[in-house]
């Protein structure tokens, strides 16, 4: 087991070396800054689901960032004043993020529910059986700015006694209690 985790970590590390050479290549650097804030207020009504941050405009949070349990996606910024934020969660009704499904390389859009799991929406068709008979792991795409590419959100569970192409989230929303506010921008390299 032991051995089997040492190959894994090897082949990770290969593959983030990769990316930075390629990233170099085309002359792009995600550039990150971050904060950790505890959650003060959780505001779990059926209509309504985000968390209270105590970190503010004072501690250079913006609009849009991303909130992170780990490395985990959970939610974004959505109201900052100076001593405080609100995040919107991935799973509430308003919540739509660019995601992307792997294995399959399959772009789509996740949705809140207002409960504790999202769905997939706006695949192709065609698709949809192969995401009905594999384990399928959904990340974040990059795609529309606010996100950097690859952070992991939850998984497709095959014959699962929920919806059709719903997300089970990898962190509990109702557990988080301290979480990492997280800005990504997009640099070229000179």
């Amino acid at each position: 087991e032991l051995k089997t985790l040492k190959e894994k970590k090897l082949s990770n590390d290969f593959l983030i070396l990769e990316n930075k050479k390629l990233r170099e290549l085309i002359k792009e650097s995600i550039q990150s800054n971050e904060v950790y804030g505890k959650v003060i207020i959780d505001k779990d009504s059926p209509y309504l689901k985000s968390i209270i941050l105590n970190k503010g405009s004072r501690d250079s949070v913006k609009l849009g960032m991303a909130v992170m349990d780990d490395s985990y996606l959970v939610g974004k910024i959505i109201e900052v004043n100076y001593s405080n934020s609100r995040a919107l969660l991935l799973s509430d009704l308003n919540s739509k993020i660019p995601v992307l499904l792997e294995p399959q390389d399959l772009l789509a859009v996740l949705s809140g529910t207002g409960k504790n799991f999202g769905l997939i929406e706006y695949t192709k068709e065609e698709y949809s059986e192969e995401i009905e008979h594999e384990k399928v792991i959904v990340y974040t795409s990059g795609y529309g700015g606010l996100f950097k590419p690859g952070m992991p959100v939850g998984q497709i569970l095959k014959n699962s006694n929920l919806e059709k192409g719903a997300v089970n989230f990898f962190s509990d929303f109702g557990q988080l209690d301290y979480v990492k506010i997280v800005s990504f921008k997009i640099e070229e390299v000179n």
